[in-house]
């Protein structure tokens, strides 16, 4: 009896400790998955709210174009029309290679893509472009058939410029999410700048999120 005690007394703790090895040994601790930033649908501003917002309440008619930065410029030449406003825009001083008007229901899509969407997680440290050689823009025309502001892309970087940033709600301005954007100007059958690249063009990373 005395043996079997003595038995029990010293394999327990052995198997209490082999126990606790071997758990220790299946529960692999994961590394913590952390996202550098997010870009996705961070509003819910209706379309008739959107279409209040200036350009859009000011606009009879709205343009997706590409241009060709690098195409040549004409010294003193404002293209498409003179109200172009800023004239130090590239969008200014370029010729356009495709130009699509847009309907009612891709003016819903566009103008959902700029004022509902953004970064649902923000980087920590911001990238400095390196490039800015914009190739695509947004126009907005008057009853008069006359653009009257713009935005100005740039797909390889990811960068963009709004020709009224100092007449609209501050905001309303966010960082879109390019991808979506850049999905949207193909999807209305633009190339250039896009799915073919100008002479001397290169092409950001698309396989990120943004």
């Amino acid at each position: 009896m005395r043996l079997i005690c003595l038995y029990i007394s010293l394999f327990i703790p052995l198997m209490l400790m082999g126990q606790k090895n071997k758990t220790k040994k299946i529960s692999v601790e994961k590394a913590p998955t952390s996202t550098y930033y997010k870009f996705g649908k961070i509003k819910h501003m209706s379309f008739t709210k959107r279409l209040q917002e200036y350009p859009f309440n000011k606009a009879a008619q709205i343009k997706l174009v590409s241009f060709n930065y690098e195409g040549g410029q004409i010294e003193d030449t404002v293209y498409y029309n003179p109200m172009m406003p800023k004239l130090h825009y590239a969008i200014c001083r370029f010729p356009f290679a495709e130009i699509k008007t847009i309907n009612y229901i891709q003016v819903d899509r566009l103008s959902d893509i700029i004022y509902n969407y953004g970064y649902i997680i923000r980087p920590e440290i911001v990238n400095l472009t390196k490039c800015y050689i914009p190739r695509n823009g947004v126009l907005f025309l008057n009853e008069d058939g006359k653009v009257f502001e713009f935005i100005e892309i740039c797909f390889a970087c990811k960068k963009l410029a709004y020709s009224y940033h100092d007449k609209a709600n501050a905001e309303d301005f966010e960082r879109p999410a390019f991808k979506v954007l850049r999905d949207f100007f193909i999807k209305n059958g633009l190339e250039y700048g896009l799915t073919k690249l100008f002479e001397g063009q290169t092409m950001g990373n698309w396989d990120d999120e943004n």
